[in-house]
């Protein structure tokens, strides 16, 4: 199977939840399987934007505030930018590799919230770095 050709849409759909499927049964970090099922959301809901004549797979909105970010054993302070449905656009004092794994934290007024990344973009910007975060797990606590 792995070597014939998709034959539809569904066909892709069908072959990327058994990927999931693999994944869950066998010794995947639980973080993975989470961006793996994120993925296929996002999957169905840019060929949907597609379709309808759009091109992300969701809009920014510029957006304010500042967040923790933790990397490693590195957290920094950033500030948001933007956000999306997909994730958030920071800006970072110091450059964050993409497809680093990392922990936005958000101090709200009635709640916290703590959102589980991937760095897909970063980029020096005056003297700070835009970074992109693609969120595959969140949890608000509040």
């Amino acid at each position: 199977m792995a070597h014939e050709r998709i034959k539809n849409f569904a066909d892709l759909l069908n072959r990327f939840d058994a990927l999931v499927e693999a994944a869950e049964a066998g010794p995947v970090e639980t973080e993975v399987v989470d961006y793996l099922r994120q993925t296929r959301t996002r999957i169905v809901h840019l060929r949907g934007s597609l379709q309808d004549g759009g091109r992300r797979e969701s809009p920014r909105h510029p957006e304010s505030g500042r967040g923790r970010l933790v990397a490693g054993d590195q957290a920094l302070t950033v500030s948001i930018v933007d956000v999306s449905d997909a994730g958030f656009g920071v800006l970072s004092p110091q450059p964050v590799q993409a497809d680093t794994a990392v922990r936005l934290d958000l101090d709200g007024e009635q709640d916290l919230a703590m959102y589980e990344a991937l760095v897909t973009y970063c980029a020096r910007e005056g003297d700070h770095y835009r970074l992109g975060l693609d969120i595959f797990s969140s949890l608000h606590i509040g």
